[in-house]
C-alpha cells in the first residue's frame, strides 16, 4: 500500500466515521426534547417553506425514523469498545490522536483545509473530528490486541516502501498549459522577458480551472502519480518564483513555476514503525465491524425502543 493510498483509506475511514458521529450528534439533540412527555417545545414551529411549517417534533421523529436504529447501534458500539479497552489497558494519547489528524490531513493541503473542509460537509467541529478520531484509534487498538507483528516484517515493509523513511517534498506549483511544444517556448521566452505568469496563464493557458486563478493548481506532493514525474522532479528543485519547461503533459505542453516548495516534518522512525505495526496487525484481525459485532455481544448489548429495558 502507498503512503498516498494510506493516507486516503484513512481519509474515508475518518469521513465514514464523521457521517455517523453527526447522526449521533443530531439524535442526542433529539433525545434531549424527548424526556419529558408533553414537553412544551415539541410544538414549536423551527421552519417553513411554501406557506408550511415543520414543528421541533417533527423534526425530531424525523431524526429518529431515518437515524436510529445505526445510531443507538454507534452508542452500544463506543460503550463496549470503551469498556473492552479499560479491561486491557488501553488508551488513546492526544499525540496520537494529532498523528492520525496529520495522516487523515494530508490529502488536504494543510490540516486547516482538511478541518474546514470536515465543517464544510458535515458541519462538524475539530473538537468533534477529534472525538470520532480517538475513538477509531481505540477500536483498532482494541482489534488489534494481541497479535504479534515482529520487527522483521517491519523491516521488510519498508523496504518495499521506503518513502515511508524520507520527507516527501509539498510544491505550490503553478502552470501555463498550451497545445504544442512551440507555444510552451514562447511562453517561456515571454517570462524571460518579465512579463507576469499569472496574467499569461488567464490569456493562453488552456487549462481550465487554473487559468482563472492565474495558473495556480496548489499544492502537489513530489511523488504524486497523476503527474508527470520529470514535472516534478524539475519543480521540487526549483527556487520559489522560478518557471521551467516545457514538460509533456496530458493533452498539451506545460510551462511551471514553483511558488513554495515545504519539506514536511517527519514522524520518528519509532513512530513510522509503530504506524507499521499497526497497519499489519489490522491486516490480520477481523474488520472492525465485525469486533464492535463481538463486543455488543459480549456486553450483553439490548435494543427494545418501544417497550424499554429494565435494570
Amino acid at each position: 500500500m502507498t503512503r498516498q493510498e494510506r493516507a486516503l483509506r484513512k481519509s474515508v475511514l475518518v469521513l465514514a466515521g464523521l457521517v455517523l458521529l453527526l447522526s449521533v450528534l443530531l439524535i442526542w439533540e433529539w433525545r434531549k426534547g424527548k424526556g419529558t412527555e408533553g414537553n412544551n417545545e415539541d410544538g414549536k414551529r423551527i421552519a417553513k417553506v411554501a406557506g408550511q411549517y415543520i414543528s421541533l417534533r417533527q423534526w425530531r421523529d424525523e431524526l429518529q425514523k431515518r437515524y436510529g436504529d445505526e445510531v443507538l447501534l454507534a452508542m452500544l458500539n463506543r460503550i463496549a469498545v470503551e469498556t473492552e479497552a479499560k479491561k486491557l489497558g488501553i488508551s488513546v494519547s492526544e499525540q496520537e490522536v494529532d498523528r492520525e489528524l496529520r495522516t487523515a490531513a494530508s490529502g488536504y493541503g494543510s490540516e486547516e483545509e482538511y478541518y474546514l473542509q470536515m465543517e464544510t460537509e458535515l458541519g462538524m467541529t475539530k473538537e468533534e473530528v477529534r472525538e470520532e478520531t480517538r475513538y477509531r484509534l481505540m477500536l483498532q487498538a482494541v482489534a488489534t490486541a494481541g497479535i504479534v507483528i515482529g520487527e522483521k516484517e517491519i523491516d521488510e515493509y519498508l523496504q518495499q516502501d521506503p518513502s515511508l523513511l524520507h520527507p516527501v517534498k509539498e510544491i505550490e506549483l503553478s502552470i501555463i498549459k498550451v497545445n504544442s511544444e512551440r507555444e510552451a517556448e514562447k511562453v517561456l521566452n515571454r517570462l524571460e522577458d518579465g512579463e507576469d505568469f499569472a496574467e499569461l496563464a488567464k490569456q493562453l493557458s488552456i487549462d481550465e480551472d487554473s487559468r482563472v486563478r492565474g495558473g495556480r493548481v496548489g499544492t502537489v506532493e513530489e511523488d504524486n502519480p497523476y503527474w508527470p514525474q520529470d514535472l516534478l522532479k524539475a519543480a521540487a528543485e526549483l527556487d520559489p518564483g522560478a518557471a521551467a519547461g516545457p514538460f509533456q503533459v496530458d493533452g498539451g505542453y506545460a510551462v511551471i513555476r514553483t511558488d513554495k516548495v515545504t519539506v514536511p516534518k517527519m514522524p520518528s522512525e519509532r513512530e513510522i514503525r509503530e504506524q507499521v505495526r499497526m497497519e499489519l496487525a489490522l491486516e490480520q484481525a477481523p474488520p472492525l465491524q465485525k469486533v464492535e459485532s463481538d463486543l455488543r455481544a459480549k456486553y450483553d448489548a439490548a435494543i427494545d425502543i418501544d417497550k424499554g429495558l429494565q435494570d
